[in-house]
């Protein structure tokens, strides 16, 4: 029978400088030898040196505990930004290790610069023995320069100039529709880019997301035929500059190509609006090489990504790097790739050299256990730095159950003289019943940091501290997480970060933070925060620069989202700080639907003291669908909660009851004011056809000059007399409406649909240049897809406005919030042919619709909202 006690000195471990080459080893030999199921201690015995770590400790055996003899005595420290130790990552799942060929020899691959032996990254591996399953992995970059940018760039936001390089072959010919690498949020946006092959239009996109908000298209053409692809971008967000060099029709050498920017958006070239452009910056989005999504594991995709439900892509990564820097000279399309240095080649994109923050160089070859099992474990280095990411089975399913690590100081990667933003120091995979306990936790990323790869719970920590993270002390991902009497000193963004997890912290003490947003971040996360200290002190500084506790409403979690704070105390801020952000229109806009309902906060005796006089309130809520109470005795400073969002919300915290939902503020004119809109060819209302409730609408009346009334095809709709606000609406049963006659003369479009859920019309059907409803949006041409919210439980306003100049754009609105703008300068103008209203039906949910306003013109952006506004108020819309 295996030991139950293994120290870590009897199988190799030596603290300090003379073991820092093999200590790693021997901490994984020690867990290794513990039986798989009945687990057992790993032993770390006291010593006023650190143990060095390499590569981290893989624990992913059942019921391994990691104990030291103190948090001051025994001390682990990761040489890179590599994860001490990482729990809840199998190296054997399904009863079988990872195939070593993931780890592929390049030789062949890379052209004839590179001389020596290089190990890239195969994604999926054919089995040797015919008949059995192939060997299929993601890899994930977890806290690494690919996932959070240059160590001065800010998570992306401050990254100015971008060259990146990449070499990668398609083991399984012919190309198609197949990501390459790049990281996506919760809601598959960019964040702050991705990119992916598109073989049947013969480019390479390059997605990226900027701060206003607007997704932005680069496409390079490459050749298809060829099955190793060499590209190189360099982006120049300042000047607003774009280069590109493929192997175009060659197998090797690298020529200048001209990108397609017809879907790099608005604000692109110089003179138009705008202002300065920024990357957003990337709060929590895994990077991930051979697939494009939110998850580190499974291959993803979804919305406009590719890789979702399909077959695993099988790719071969010979390199990749970051520069933040124009790296190649622009000597005009069709001429070879240089740099300052001359003719670029394979060995070129394989070099750190200055400005390098990141590259995979491909020089480390597959390492082992004793046992001959593959760590999973992937070099990358950077200018003074290196760490590793995870090969990631692409099915990982297999959790590890009652792992726990206590009385340790585990350090992670510092880079002097100030913490990089690289590294976890301890990282969580799927794990059932985790605890941490008397551990001190320094440097690094992320203190304890959660891979995205699914439901992990419940982790418990207590009498933890965490020192010096440069990102967040503690990162939670779809997890159940407790804690108590838990310290969180000198941190980054946030002391404490979750995505789509339940927390309950308590008994938890906050430093300040030089460059803090807030020290709280609740993506999408259910929390009860009970007596934090939160010690920002001085009115020197406007920190934390958003807030203290920021709460995002739920989409998943089978209820509201709700948050709970008790006796939570904080100081300093500034004109923009506020103790607590509600946010609803992270996605959505702030429409509800059956997945996201209403968040309920409560606060209790918190905020009311010592806080600065600067802040303008101690809620703000930015969309409508937060609701809550302050209990105690409420702050006299300052207002208890205020309204931030754009164009407006409903405030809905109060003492002692919740406020009513608010309409917009508006003051009416005498008068219709739609009837005097530009362009106005159609314009319906259900409450002017003068019909009883229940009686079918068998002539949509068109209260416009140009009498475009609409007949239906099919089952007329019903009139409901009162369902929009007290107003009358369609209901439909099956049938459309038809509009002959309707035509328009501009080739520019803006229409209004006040609706219960999102209402089908279409401009021309059959025709190019059709604009219609598309899925969740609109559409004209096959070129240009923009996207709206959509409530299928609550009234909203919609609208679509559809440019006839040489910028075409496409803009979507709900309730007057500007949701989604594209822009593709090849699409046509809009078209007109006998028009067709329906709707789109479900088991639960039919159309409604109250109204329709339909315009033969781009209006401006103050007759949009003003229409808007009008539509709310008239049919009682809170926002």
């Amino acid at each position: 029978m295996a030991s139950v006690i293994a120290n870590v000195r009897d199988f190799g471990a030596v603290p300090g400088p003379d073991g820092s080459t093999t200590c790693s080893d021997a901490f994984q030999r020690a867990v290794d030898s513990l039986d798989e199921n009945i687990g057992g201690i790993v032993f770390v015995p006291a010593d006023s040196q650190p143990y060095e770590l390499r590569r981290s400790v893989m624990v992913d055996r059942n019921k391994v505990r990691v104990v030291g003899e103190g948090s001051t005595a025994s001390t682990l420290h990761s040489a890179g930004a590599t994860p001490a130790l990482t729990f809840g990552l199998r190296r054997i799942t399904h009863g079988r290790p990872l195939s070593d060929g993931h780890w592929a020899d390049l030789r062949g691959m890379l052209d004839a610069s590179v001389t020596d032996r290089r190990w890239g990254c195969r994604s999926r591996v054919p089995s040797p023995v015919e008949g059995e399953p192939t060997s299929e992995a993601t890899v994930t970059f977890p806290c690494s320069p690919f996932q959070f940018g240059p160590p001065d760039g800010n998570y992306w936001s401050d990254v100015r100039r971008l060259t990146l390089d990449f070499v990668v072959r398609n083991d399984a010919m012919p190309w198609s529709a197949q990501p390459l690498f790049g990281m996506a949020d919760a809601f598959y946006r960019p964040s702050p880019f991705c990119a992916y092959v598109e073989a049947n239009s013969g480019v390479v996109v390059f997605r990226f997301r900027t701060a206003d908000g607007l997704q932005r298209d680069v496409r390079i053409p490459f050749d298809p035929a060829q099955p190793v692809l060499r590209c190189s971008l360099q982006l120049d967000l300042d000047a607003r500059t774009v280069a590109a060099w493929t192997n175009r029709q060659q197998a090797t050498q690298r020529i200048q190509v001209r990108p397609d920017l017809a879907l790099v958006n608005d604000g692109w070239a110089p003179g138009e609006s705008g202002g300065e452009l920024a990357f957003v910056p990337n709060w929590y989005a895994p990077f991930r090489i051979a697939a494009v999504g939110p998850e580190s594991s499974g291959w993803g995709g979804g919305g406009e990504l590719p890789g979702g439900p399909k077959q695993p892509v099988d790719l071969t990564f010979g390199a990749l790097r970051f520069s933040d820097t124009l790296r190649y000279r622009d000597l005009g399309e069709g001429q070879e790739q240089q740099d300052a240095h001359g003719k670029v080649d394979d060995l070129r994109c394989l070099t750190v050299e200055p400005h390098v923050f990141g590259a995979l160089t491909m020089r480390e070859e597959v390492h082992k256990s004793a046992a001959g099992v593959p760590d999973l474990q992937i070099l990358w280095e950077g200018i003074g730095t290196f760490g590793h990411g995870f090969f990631v089975p692409h099915d990982l399913v297999e959790y590890v159950e009652g792992n726990g690590c206590e009385k340790l100081n585990v350090r992670g990667f510092s880079f002097a003289p100030r913490p990089a933003n690289y590294g976890q120091v301890i990282g969580l995979g799927l794990l059932y019943n985790m605890s941490l306990n008397d551990l001190k936790v320094e440097f690094g990323a992320q203190g304890l940091s959660t891979h995205h790869f699914g439901a992990n719970y419940p982790v418990s920590l207590r009498s933890c501290r965490f020192e010096h993270q440069s990102d967040c002390a503690v990162y939670s991902y779809f997890q159940n997480t407790t804690a108590d009497y838990m310290g969180l000193g000198y941190y980054g963004r946030s002391a404490f970060k979750a995505l789509r997890s339940r927390v309950d912290l308590r008994n938890v003490y906050c430093t300040d933070s030089k460059v803090c947003e807030s020290a709280v971040r609740l993506f999408q996360t259910q929390a009860v925060l009970d007596n934090w200290q939160i010690d920002f002190e001085g009115f020197t500084e406007d920190l934390p620069r958003d807030s203290y506790i920021w709460a995002s409403i739920a989409d998943d979690i089978g209820g509201p989202t709700q948050l709970c704070l008790r006796d939570c105390v904080g100081s300093a801020g500034g004109e923009h700080t506020v103790a607590i952000r509600l946010v609803s229109n992270e996605r959505g806009a702030g429409l509800p639907d059956i997945s996201r309902q209403a968040g309920w906060c409560t606060i209790e005796r918190s905020f009311n003291h010592f806080s600065d006089p600067r802040m303008p309130a101690l809620v703000a809520v930015d969309g409508p669908l937060w609701q809550g109470l302050y209990e105690g005795i409420p702050p006299t400073d300052k207002p208890l909660v205020i309204n931030t969002a754009t164009p407006g919300a409903s405030a809905r915290i109060g003492i002692g009851t919740v406020p009513p939902p608010a309409t917009v503020p508006f003051v009416p004119p005498a008068g219709d004011p739609l009837l005097g809109l530009p362009g106005l060819i159609g314009y319906y209302r259900a409450d002017a056809l003068g019909l009883r409730d229940g009686a079918p609408v068998t002539s949509l009346t068109d209260l416009s000059p140009a009498g475009h009334h609409g007949t239906p095809v099919g089952s007329p709709a019903v009139l409901d007399s009162s369902a929009a606000g007290g107003l009358a609406a369609l209901r439909f049963a099956g049938g459309r409406y038809e509009f002959a006659g309707t035509a328009g003369t501009t080739g520019a479009a803006t229409w209004f649909f006040v609706a219960k859920r999102l209402p089908f019309f279409e401009s021309a059907p059959g025709r190019r240049g059709s604009l219609r409803t598309y899925g969740q949006g609109f559409l004209i041409d096959p070129h240009l897809l923009t996207y709206c919210a959509e409530s299928d439980t609550d009234w909203a306003v919609y609208a679509v406005r559809c440019t006839a100049g040489p910028a075409r754009r496409l803009q979507t609105y709900v309730n007057s919030y500007p949701y989604d703008l594209r822009r593709d300068d090849r699409a046509s103008t809009v078209a007109w042919a006998t028009p067709v209203l329906s709707h789109r039906d479900d088991v639960k949910f039919r159309g409604l619709l109250a109204a329709a306003v339909i315009c033969d013109a781009a209006l401006d952006d103050e007759q949009v909202t003003d229409t808007c506004r009008y539509l709310l108020h008239r049919y009682r819309i809170p926002v």
